[in-house]
C-alpha cells in the first residue's frame, strides 16, 4: 500500500474557501479521504451529502469507529455533524479538546486508512478558521502538509496588526493559497502567494459541481495542478 499523506487546510479568516479547496483537491486528485473537522460549520459533510452518522468525534463519545461515507470509488469522507452540534451547544468550551483531537487524528490517519483498507493515499482535513498558532506549530513539527488559505484580503490594504497575524499563520504553512481573486488581481496576488485561484460562478452547491466550476477555468486548473504536484513531491 502506498504511503498516506496528510494535508490540513487552515485559514485566519472564515469564508475564504477552505472547504471549496478541500473539495476541489479531492475531486481533482482522487484516492483521497476527506475529514470534515470544521466544527463551526460542517459544510464539507453537507457539500458531499454525507448522512448524519457518527463521524470523527465518535471515538471520543463512545469509542466506536467513525462512519466513512463513500462518495465514489476513489473518494471518501468522514463527517463532522456531531462536532458541529457539540460546538453549537457548548461553544468555546469544547474548542481546546477539538484542537487536540485534530492533532491526534492527523497523527493516526495513515494507520486508520490501512486498518479500514481504504483505496486512498491522501487525507485532506478541513478545519475551522483561526486555529491557535500552538496547534499550527504542532502540525508543522509532526510533518503534516499545511495549506494556508486566504482571499483577496491578503493582497489589499490591511492594518499592521492584521498583517502580523497573516505573517504568523503563513510561517506555519507548507503552502499559501489566495482564493477568490478577480482576474485583474491575479498578477499582484502571485507576488505574494505561489498559488492563486480566481473567483468563479458556482451554480450548484455539491462537491463535484463546485470542483467542476473551479476546474473549468484553465488558470485555476493550473493552480490546482501546482498544489497536487507539490503534494506528490512531499
Amino acid at each position: 500500500m502506498r504511503p498516506v499523506k496528510v494535508v490540513v487546510i487552515t485559514s485566519l479568516d472564515g469564508g475564504v474557501g477552505k472547504t471549496t479547496l478541500a473539495a476541489v483537491l479531492s475531486v481533482a486528485k482522487g484516492y483521497t479521504l476527506l475529514v470534515d473537522m470544521d466544527w463551526e460549520k460542517a459544510d464539507l459533510s453537507q457539500l458531499f451529502r454525507a448522512p448524519r452518522k457518527p463521524g470523527w468525534l465518535a471515538p471520543y463519545i463512545n469509542g466506536s469507529m467513525p462512519y466513512v461515507h463513500r462518495i465514489n470509488p476513489m473518494l471518501y469522507l468522514i463527517p463532522g455533524f456531531e462536532a458541529f452540534e457539540a460546538y453549537q451547544k457548548f461553544g468555546v468550551d469544547v474548542v481546546e479538546d477539538f484542537e487536540q483531537a485534530l492533532l491526534e487524528w492527523a497523527r493516526v490517519m495513515p494507520k486508520l486508512v490501512q486498518k479500514l483498507r481504504l483505496p486512498v493515499d491522501t487525507v485532506v482535513i478541513d478545519t475551522t478558521a483561526a486555529l491557535r498558532t500552538e496547534v499550527l506549530a504542532a502540525l508543522q513539527s509532526s510533518g503534516v502538509y499545511t495549506v494556508f488559505m486566504s482571499d483577496r484580503r491578503l493582497i489589499s490594504r490591511i492594518s499592521d496588526v492584521k498583517a502580523e497575524q497573516y505573517r504568523r499563520y503563513m510561517a506555519y504553512s507548507s503552502l499559501v493559497v489566495v482564493n477568490m481573486v478577480e482576474k485583474e488581481e491575479v498578477r499582484v496576488a502571485k507576488k505574494i502567494a505561489p498559488v492563486v485561484i480566481k473567483r468563479v460562478k458556482i451554480q450548484e452547491f455539491s462537491g463535484e459541481s463546485v470542483a467542476d466550476a473551479v476546474l473549468s477555468d484553465r488558470e485555476n486548473r493550473k493552480a490546482v495542478d501546482t498544489i497536487l504536484m507539490r503534494l506528490k513531491a512531499v
